[in-house]
């Protein structure tokens, strides 16, 4: 696409005149910047850009007020678009309020979903920062910041949360309740696995399920499990992971491979299945889930001595010793 073409697609995003192909062209566009090397004298700071890009997103969520169309510096037209193509790439539908039209003033569920090789940055009105792993879901309730703070998660998150003392935040993941003042902490909640669990980084966590409650403080994990019931605590956990989940690096040392191909189904929405052998067998690495799944399987066997086939939507790991 040419720098012309560009600024013309800018342009027609910002009055609203773009069509749907358009749009589609600007994403894609958006889409190729990790494959191009970036050019400072076109674009300006890349830096620069990604955070003018975060403002202004959140400026667009949280400005009550009609919005006021000005002319914007070149590199603000492109976080501008470049911000309208993150939202409509993360399947996230804003509603935005024209001059000429009152905007409903009732409340409504906001949820927030990632696909397979996805990782969400959500900031919500409290500024709490939330990082939603692959395949993830997270609703914010209609009075979220007014009556209580109150987000339900299926797939895994790491929070990081604004405290209020007045205002506790829970996230609801099945039959597992977490409440903190203000914290970090990390919630693993796929519906395919067996336990939901939640490992603490800073502060103190509440967990509860029914009658049954566990504090955590840092370096400490909750785990629920779904087909018993029991609500376990787990002292002395290596948190280090909580962070590389963060830039979509899944780290293994030693670990058992029907847990590495569970949880690398867990972020990829499939089912993988390993066939042979594996009593002797371990996996040491890392895969980054920012990229397709395929690289990581035939990483794997290629470490494993393993062959790879793929039927529908599931994979086979068939071994041949280790």
């Amino acid at each position: 696409m040419h720098r012309e073409d560009f600024f013309q697609l800018i342009d027609k995003w910002t009055n609203g005149t773009a069509s749907e192909e358009e749009l589609q062209r600007l994403m894609n566009y958006y889409h190729s910047f990790p494959e191009q090397e970036w050019d400072n004298d076109k674009m300006g700071s890349r830096a620069e850009l990604e955070a003018a890009m975060e403002q202004e997103l959140l400026s667009a969520i949280r400005q009550p007020a009609p919005v006021k169309v000005v002319r914007m510096r070149p590199w603000l037209r492109i976080a501008a678009a470049v911000t309208a193509v993150i939202a409509v790439a993360s399947g996230i539908t804003w509603t935005l309020r024209q001059p000429t039209a009152p905007a409903s003033t009732e409340a409504k569920p906001i949820a927030y979903r990632t696909v397979a090789t996805e990782h969400l940055r959500v900031a919500l009105p409290d500024s709490t920062i939330v990082y939603l792993s692959p395949n993830t879901t997270m609703e914010q309730g209609k009075d979220y910041g007014r009556n209580d703070r109150t987000v339900t998660l299926t797939g895994e998150a790491f929070f990081d949360i604004r405290a209020d003392s007045k205002k506790p935040f829970k996230v609801q993941s099945g039959q597992v309740t977490t409440q903190v003042l203000g914290t970090s902490f990390n919630v693993q909640a796929y519906t395919a696995q067996q336990d939901i669990a939640v490992t603490v980084l800073t502060g103190k966590v509440a967990v509860s399920s029914g009658v049954q409650q566990v504090e955590c403080p840092p370096g400490n994990r909750a785990v629920f499990n779904k087909q018993s019931g029991n609500l376990l605590h787990e002292t002395g956990v290596d948190t280090r992971w909580i962070l590389e989940h963060q830039q979509g690096i899944l780290r293994y040392d030693r670990a058992n491979l029907q847990q590495v191909a569970d949880q690398l189904g867990y972020y990829y929405n499939v089912k993988i299945t390993i066939s042979g052998s594996t009593a002797s067998c371990s996996y040491v690495g890392e895969f980054n889930t920012r990229q397709p799944l395929d690289k990581a399987l035939k990483q794997l066997c290629l470490t494993l001595n393993a062959t790879l086939e793929h039927q529908n939507n599931t994979y086979y790991i068939r071994m041949n010793g280790c």
